[in-house]
């Protein structure tokens, strides 16, 4: 073998490991990003279960929501920042839908939840109250899904549960 295929050899072999290299390298892009979807996932369940939880540690939510007399200014308070909590997340959950992060089933799972939130008149006026503090397009998107959409009611359905 002469030095020309010898260099021929080696061009050969340099170009053989660059493409293993280069197909390892997407196996661990691929695997990076699978990791950082799960992790990312894993802290919105751990986020919506804070929420949830919120109503056992103030089972009064509910009610204030959904009772004929006006809360006091605290019970205001309080239902008025559980609910920038609860709509932050769908709306971070809704960014993520839009950027690809977040595929179209789960969105629309999480998406759903907003008809709870949102399911009674007094949720509604708080939600007007601090929408203007969201990214307006979430809000336009939040106004056409609960426009037209009558209001729940679950909370006197659950106090009805013998």
């Amino acid at each position: 073998m002469n030095l020309e295929q010898l260099a021929y050899l080696a061009e050969i072999i340099g170009t053989v490991a660059v493409v293993i290299t280069l197909i390892y390298l997407a196996v661990q892009v691929r695997q990076g990003a699978q990791i950082l979807w799960s992790e990312s996932r894993q802290a919105q369940v751990a986020y919506d279960q804070g929420g949830v939880y919120k109503f056992v540690e103030y089972p009064e939510l509910g009610r204030l929501f959904s009772q004929a007399e006006t809360p006091t200014a605290e019970e205001k308070t309080r239902l008025l920042f559980w609910m920038i909590g609860q709509m932050r997340a769908r709306e971070h959950e809704w960014i993520q839908y839009r950027t690809g992060a977040l595929d179209e089933e789960t969105w629309i799972s999480y998406r759903d939840v907003i008809y709870f939130l949102l399911g009674t008149q007094r949720a509604r006026a708080l939600w007007n109250l601090c929408n203007p503090y969201f990214n307006p397009e979430f809000v336009a998107m939040v106004a056409k899904m609960i426009d037209g959409v009558p209001e729940i009611d679950f909370w006197e359905k659950l106090e009805r549960v013998p």
